[in-house]
């Protein structure tokens, strides 16, 4: 996540995600009643009957709901529109959708940025330098390996297998398992948990087979996909693929469950409370604070967020829609440690 700018006196802040876990956070930060200003395409039709065009427009929308939209890795946030430009092309008062990807830069006003909010906003930002990732493009004739990071691709090594049509068949059969090995020991230095191999034909599966017949592993999890080539072309088709927002999202649900089963394994021993009141009478003892992001606009869940903000309480915002803020809604949306 960047933070392009924050206005003190407007309370409007300028934002850039730049990646899966960027637009589900905003998609918890942005709530009913906010202002979102981004850019956008809308259809106009200058007589009635006319099909019309897409024009380019700037518009901002009082948002009514923002949801992220996993199948096409993006973050929906509709409502009416307030204003915008060029003023020909708006229809104030109407519907409008900001479909909003990374790289997108998008302008946020509430009515007061919660310190909790903006403290999580920051740790984004600090993420963003982090490696999440790890990604190889191969082919027969090299692979690419990548780091995947808030800010974008960072490629550290590239291995050539040097394989030549001119060799004979065992001196062929000897070079690609050296290629192999290579790629193996790359891909378990690397400081990652989770690497994503993709190309284009069946290299992938030969290291695979080669890797089976010959008890050689990879110490990460791994994950395997189809990509065009081993360019830098390859290696953001598998950062945009499916595969990967889907295990990105993965390891957030994983410390989801951590925090519950946490939280669950407390109960019998009276370690843990739920429900706003609950928490906000034992304040003092409590060190963590889970909440789904569906009750955050709740005026007893805002007022004990406050509450624990201000006693330096960690707040965790669970994904409503997950398995684990399902469970959390049997606890009222909001439980502690």
């Amino acid at each position: 996540m960047k933070i392009l700018g924050f206005n003190n006196i407007s309370n409007v802040m300028r934002l850039e995600p730049e990646s899966f876990d960027d637009l589900y956070l905003l998609a918890v930060v942005i709530n009913q009643g906010d202002e979102v200003e981004g850019k956008s395409t809308r259809r106009f039709r200058p007589s009635e009957g006319d099909k019309g065009e897409q024009k380019e427009i700037r518009v901002k929308i009082a948002v009514e709901k923002a949801e992220i939209d996993r199948s096409a890795f993006r973050l929906r946030v509709s409502g009416k529109i307030i204003d915008g430009s060029p003023l020909e092309f708006i229809s104030m008062g109407s519907y409008h959708t900001l479909n909003i990807e990374p790289r997108d830069v998008i302008s946020v006003h509430k009515e007061e940025w919660k310190e909790y909010i903006m403290r999580r906003l920051k740790e984004a930002v600090a993420e963003a330098k982090k490696a999440r990732l790890g990604i190889v493009a191969m082919d027969e004739e090299k692979a690419s390996f990548a780091y995947i990071k808030g800010y974008g691709i960072d490629i550290f090594s590239e291995i050539y297998s040097k394989l030549s049509k001119k060799m004979n068949e065992k001196e062929y059969k000897k070079q690609k398992e050296a290629f192999f090995d290579s790629v193996i020991s790359t891909v378990n230095n690397m400081l990652v948990d989770v690497v994503v191999i993709g190309g284009p034909g069946f290299t992938k599966e030969d290291m695979k087979k080669y890797m089976d017949g010959n008890r050689k592993s990879i110490d990460k999890r791994v994950s395997y996909v189809q990509a065009s080539d081993a360019e830098r072309s390859g290696i953001r088709e598998i950062m945009q693929s499916e595969a990967v927002a889907k295990l990105l999202e993965n390891e957030r649900v994983k410390k989801e469950f951590w925090y519950l089963n946490m939280f669950l394994s407390g109960l019998v021993s009276g370690r843990s409370v739920y429900g706003a009141d609950n928490i906000e009478s034992r304040i003092n003892e409590i060190k963590l604070v889970m909440v789904n992001d569906d009750v955050l606009n709740e005026k007893e869940v805002k007022k004990v967020l406050d509450i624990a903000d201000a006693h330096g309480v960690k707040i965790e915002i669970f994904n409503s829609g997950d398995d684990a803020g399902m469970q959390l809604v049997r606890f009222k949306g909001i439980a502690a440690v």
